[in-house]
């Protein structure tokens, strides 16, 4: 069984299936929040003794994993599946939990899917997968281990969440405190928030605790209460550039500069990587992905990218909100885009004979050189 997180019922019991479970996908506060439930579920909060919690990324004493040493002694499958495999003391089942799973070397995890069916079916093993890192797949699973878990238990996919996603995760939070949003608020909290669901959280409450109870929350409350990042501004910026809006850039930029006290050397950086951004999803665009689709599906766009990429961005609710000024700029706008920024740069460290230039004024020159 496959199931999405924001499929699962919002309270009551989460639907279940044999004993081995999997909480997958890169939203970690979705997934805490999910193993907290199924830990409430599957066991009483008071049975310390069939309870068992095991980190894969941790080291473990008395355990190996060279298959040379596990001749010797037991690996980790062997103490996941000892506990696992017990009969509970004085309580209706047992629980083991398994972080990082991932982590476990292939051949361990083949191992493990063995001895799923050894298990009673009084007993549950939940296995949680990790962060991963930032910009890359995360790690899958060995075929046979994902395989006999779809078959016979449960897969939970928490991966982050579109702008669709948290717009209704946010109009339910609200709903459950007799509270709405009007669409234009909703849009800007998530622009401003994002749609991590700590930060949203965070700023949802916020909101709800100004307006209060039964209320509703307007675009002036959230301009009021939520900080107004640079990195929004930046994005407007570059709107105005892909439109060849000279004025409408500057406009944003003083506005950056005076208004959001921002120092020019810390716009500078964030407008490097809003470019690299914009090509790294042209790039993908002229592939023919499109946003809210899986960037990993274009191997050969991939394979055109930078080790460091931006795929975790692109990839997420940032989509959408990067592919309109892509589409917009051309090949040759974007190569003048990148002349232009590496002049700003030599301009305000006066490299290779450029004069110097106070950083204010390079930025307005790069702002109108962009829009040329």
């Amino acid at each position: 069984m496959n199931i999405k997180y924001t499929q699962l019922p919002k309270s009551g019991d989460v639907p279940l299936q044999g004993s081995w479970l999997l909480v997958q996908g890169g939203e970690e506060h979705l997934k805490r929040l999910l193993v907290e439930r199924l830990r409430g579920q599957l066991l009483a909060a008071d049975d310390a003794f069939n309870f068992d919690l095991l980190d894969v990324s941790e080291n473990w004493e008395g355990v190996k994993d060279s298959a040379e040493q596990s001749k010797r002694q037991p690996t980790r499958v062997d103490r996941i599946l000892g506990l696992a495999q017990a009969l509970p003391f004085l309580g209706s089942g047992r629980l083991v939990i398994v972080r990082n799973v991932e982590l476990l070397p292939n051949d361990q995890q083949k191992k493990l899917a063995i001895g799923m069916a050894t298990v009673p079916s009084m007993n549950h093993v939940l296995l949680i997968t990790g962060e991963g890192e930032s910009g890359k797949k995360p790690a899958k699973l060995a075929a046979d281990l994902m395989k006999g878990i779809e078959k016979t238990g449960a897969v939970y996919d928490c991966s982050p969440l579109t702008e669709a996603d948290a717009s209704e995760w946010v109009k339910g939070a609200l709903s459950a405190w007799k509270q709405k949003i009007e669409p234009a608020a909703l849009k800007l909290l998530i622009t401003r928030a994002g749609t991590e669901l700590r930060r949203l959280g965070v700023e949802t409450e916020k909101l709800s605790s100004l307006v209060g109870d039964g209320n509703t929350i307007r675009l002036a409350d959230v301009e009021l209460l939520t900080p107004k990042l640079a990195e929004e501004s930046v994005f407007h910026l570059t709107d105005a550039v892909a439109a060849r809006n000279a004025k409408q850039a500057l406009t944003i930029l003083r506005e950056l500069l005076e208004e959001q006290m921002e120092q020019p050397f810390r716009i500078f950086p964030l407008l490097i990587r809003q470019f690299r951004m914009l090509w790294q999803t042209k790039v993908l665009l002229d592939a023919g992905w499109r946003p809210n689709g899986d960037p990993h599906s274009f191997p050969q766009a991939i394979a055109m990218l930078p080790e460091q990429n931006a795929l975790s961005q692109i990839g997420g609710w940032l989509g959408s909100r990067l592919a309109s000024p892509a589409r917009l700029m051309s090949w040759e706008q974007l190569a003048s885009a990148y002349q232009a920024l590496l002049e700003c740069d030599m301009a305000g460290k006066a490299i290779d004979g450029v004069p110097r230039q106070d950083m204010d004024l390079a930025l307005e020159m790069l702002c109108v050189k962009l829009c040329r």
